[in-house]
């Protein structure tokens, strides 16, 4: 096996599907199938099997997936540290729900480049189950999560994060109240937008998908969307209430309301994890510096 076959790959097995892989790494569709086939030849087992129009990986892709991820990241440690961070080129992969590394992964991402110019940083977006299972596989070097991490996992606090109710500035309880105190009585009489999963992270003791007590307070849930900035949309156009958390809030430049009878609140804690950081120097580094 040729270190490009194994680059090869992983472009297909991270998508499972030759026609993006080509466009990821910028090769011709024939060239990375004709790739697959080499090592499925040498191997002399199927590394995919079709799967209705697409493709999936066999028991044993799965396995030469995670073999071929360690390999090419001690290939890149290895140049990077001869060559120099300025010379050496490396590939990141962070794995989390979209509103974690929209805010969270960006951050990351700066450290990333200060240290390691030329370093390509690949998001892929998971929900936290999925994220942890990445990660503990060895397909991803982070993953950003706001439930308790495996205890076989390092982790750092990146922040403590409390949900807020939020508004347009054009919102009729903002006209009426501004900042003042606005009763609970009169929040519930105005329609909400919440997500239809949890793509907000994890909630603790809540029955709804933004943490939101419904429980006790009761709301008009007049739109349920399965993205954050549709979401967005929803409040920015005076259509609905939202509940955010309170970094989203201020990105959006949404209003926070002073909500005032409800003792309730959705508290989380935004972390980064990674299986082993110290396995690799360039990892090394870079987790001192989070």
């Amino acid at each position: 096996m040729e270190m490009f076959e194994l680059k090869y790959f992983l472009a297909v097995a991270q998508v499972e599907n030759v026609n993006r892989a080509a466009g990821n790494i910028h090769v011709s569709a024939g060239s990375l199938s004709k790739t697959i086939a080499r090592l499925e030849d040498e191997l002399q087992t199927p590394l995919f099997f079709k799967s209705g129009r697409g493709i999936r990986l066999t028991p044993e892709g799965l396995v030469l997936k995670q073999r071929a991820f360690q390999i090419v990241q001690l290939e890149e440690d290895a140049r990077l540290e001869l060559t120099g961070r300025e010379a050496g080129s490396l590939n990141v992969y962070l794995s989390s729900e979209e509103i974690l590394q929209t805010y969270f992964g960006l951050e990351v991402v700066e450290k990333i480049g200060k240290l390691y110019p030329r370093a390509k940083t690949h998001f892929l977006i998971r929900s936290e189950a999925q994220a942890i299972d990445q990660l503990l596989n060895g397909e991803v070097h982070f993953a950003l999560i706001t439930q308790e991490p495996p205890a076989e996992v390092a982790s750092k606090i990146l922040s403590r994060v409390e949900f807020q109710t939020c508004a347009s500035k054009h919102h009729p309880l903002i006209k009426k109240y501004g900042s003042k105190a606005i009763p609970i009585e009169e929040v519930l009489k105005h329609p909400f937008v919440l997500p239809d999963s949890t793509i907000l992270g994890k909630i603790a003791k809540a029955n709804s998908t933004d943490g939101w007590r419904d429980d006790k307070f009761p709301r008009q849930v007049k739109y349920k969307v399965c993205g954050l900035k549709l979401m967005e949309q929803f409040v920015h156009r005076g259509m609905a209430l939202g509940y955010l958390p309170d970094y989203c809030v201020r990105e959006s430049a949404l209003v926070p309301l002073n909500v005032s009878g409800c003792p309730f609140s959705c508290l989380q804690t935004v972390r980064i994890i990674a299986k082993n950081p110290s396995a690799l120097n360039w990892m090394s580094r870079l987790w001192n510096q989070i």
